[in-house]
């Protein structure tokens, strides 16, 4: 076996300290990683060996060790046989790993069925090229810790979040720092059905996140999951890097977070690709979303808030189940960015300092929603270089119902929108409602905007294929002020293309 581009005696006992010149420049980098996560630094180290460069965008501050201990879960009894159970191997490699001061977990080539890995502080689990980690079809062997209990502050909402079943995990990282799972292998969570899971078939997810800080996952692939392929709830400083991430229920989702980054990622679900809420200081960038559901969905509050360079499509590649096993499965993608906090109840606060640009957006029922509702504010929004096209069904929106809850300021730049909507009851809508979890017909088809105090449109074009349209374009609703800077429209023969409350203040430039 090759370790960073060196020969490593298969035969050495398990957790061989390696020394050699060329370690210490990954050590300069890995050790660092563990124990003294402080910058964010672009490295990459060119080489033919079996461990890649799984430290894109790592942290560090300096090195001050010339040596790296590996610990192979096969020195550990771990067959890979695709057949024999290997948790217990795998979780003694992984407490032998942190009591010894942290290193790496390898994981080589070959299938290795497992229940539930506990991963510790200070331990880099990586998977080699050619290495599964399968979950296995014994539920009993599938562990979790609850997640916190509901508070009136932050309250979190996940579903059933104190049933022990429903937070079962293939991989649980709970009250740990400086974990990293890399290298080019894959999770496997085997697509396990619990039938006393949620809705009588939601299994473990694929790696649950709880209560921990400085966690990057980068490189591999994540398939398969029961439930969520990545969940985490109160965690901080956490990347998640270069992930391919198929099927499952929802990709990525997050119920509080902080200083988190999602980059470069292919998300393919059947369920939301990413989702959540209580972000602070959160970017999501350069990623390829598909889904049967939502692409991006925030169902809490956000600060600080990037969604950048992004490209999200339908129809979902996988299916989405929408209640019972029995159920079929759809294909039709929702929303490509869908932002309602409180959506699953009550979820007090603010989304301030949001920045979507340079998103693309296509083949979705709906381009863009934001909904406020009980309990939230919203302050600066700005939406930019945006093109969504081949939107089938609903109107972009910006809405808030609630008594005392409004935006402040938006500002829509470089926004070009295309429709093609062909369902005549859609096309027949008269009237707005309150929205409930998901973005509805409207009365307009173009935008529709509701308890805003100022929202600007510079640069923007609306258009729409065919000749059935028969609403206007955009409508305005309890909106202080409207700046209009370049915007083109297609007009509906016979009416008015603007509908707008009396108060509504216009300034066209």
């Amino acid at each position: 076996m090759q370790i960073f581009g060196l020969e490593n005696d298969s035969n050495s006992a398990s957790g061989e300290v390696i020394k050699t010149p060329f370690l210490s420049k990954v050590s300069f980098l890995i050790m660092t990683r563990l124990i003294y996560p402080c910058l964010f630094v672009l490295i990459c180290i060119t080489t033919n060996a079996s461990l890649d460069c799984f430290a894109q965008n790592s942290r560090f501050e300096h090195a001050k060790s010339d040596s790296i201990k590996i610990f192979n879960i096969k020195d550990y009894g771990a067959t890979g046989d695709g057949k024999s159970i290997d948790t217990e191997h795998i979780n003694k490699a992984i407490i032998d790993c942190s009591n010894n001061g942290g290193g790496i977990v390898l994981v080589p080539e070959g299938t290795f069925v497992t229940g539930t890995i506990l991963l510790k502080s200070n331990v880099i689990l990586y998977l080699e090229k050619k290495s599964i980690i399968l979950g296995t079809d014994d539920i009993s062997q599938y562990k979790s810790n609850n997640i916190r209990r509901n508070n009136s502050d932050r309250p979190l909402h996940l579903p059933l979040h104190n049933n022990s079943t429903w937070s079962h995990a293939l991989i649980l990282l709970d009250q740990v720092r400086n974990v990293t799972i890399t290298g080019s292998g894959r999770i496997d969570g085997n697509a396990i059905v619990d039938k006393k899971g949620e809705e009588g078939w939601r299994g473990p997810h694929g790696i649950l996140i709880k209560e921990s800080q400085n966690i990057e996952i980068s490189g591999i692939s994540i398939s398969r999951s029961g439930n969520y392929n990545i969940l985490g709830a109160d965690i901080e400083e956490v990347k998640l890097v270069n992930l391919l991430i198929s099927e499952g229920s929802d990709g990525i989702h997050i119920r509080g977070g902080k200083n988190l980054r999602i980059e470069n990622c292919k998300i393919f679900t059947g369920d939301d690709a990413i989702a959540g809420g209580y972000w602070e200081n959160m970017l999501i960038t350069g990623c390829t979303i598909n889904s049967s559901c939502n692409g991006i969905r925030l169902i809490l509050p956000a600060i600080n808030l990037g969604i950048v360079d992004c490209d999200i499509f339908g129809p979902g590649i996988f299916g989405h189940r929408r209640g019972s096993l029995n159920n079929p499965l759809v294909t039709n993608s929702l929303t490509g960015i869908i932002m309602q906090p409180g959506a699953w109840g009550l979820g007090p606060g603010s989304l301030d300092k949001i920045s979507i640009r340079n998103v693309r957006i296509r083949n979705m029922q709906t381009a863009l929603t934001i909904v406020l509702k009980e309990g939230n504010q919203a302050g600066s929004i700005d939406i930019e270089d945006i093109t969504a096209t081949g939107i089938y069904r609903n109107a972009c929106s910006v809405e808030a119902w609630a008594e005392g809850s409004k935006f402040e300021n938006i500002k829509i730049k470089n926004v070009s929108v295309t429709y093609h909507v062909d369902d005549e009851q859609v096309i027949g809508t008269t009237s707005v409602y309150k929205p409930n979890t998901e973005s509805r017909a409207l009365p307009y088809w173009g935008f529709y905007i509701r308890n805003v105090d100022h929202i600007i449109f510079e640069n923007v074009t609306f258009d729409y294929l065919g000749n059935k349209e028969i609403r206007p374009a955009i409508g305005f609703e309890k909106v202080n002020k409207v700046t209009f800077d370049d915007i083109k429209y297609r007009t509906v023969s016979g009416i008015y293309s603007i509908k707008h409350s009396k108060k509504c203040k216009y300034q066209e430039n």
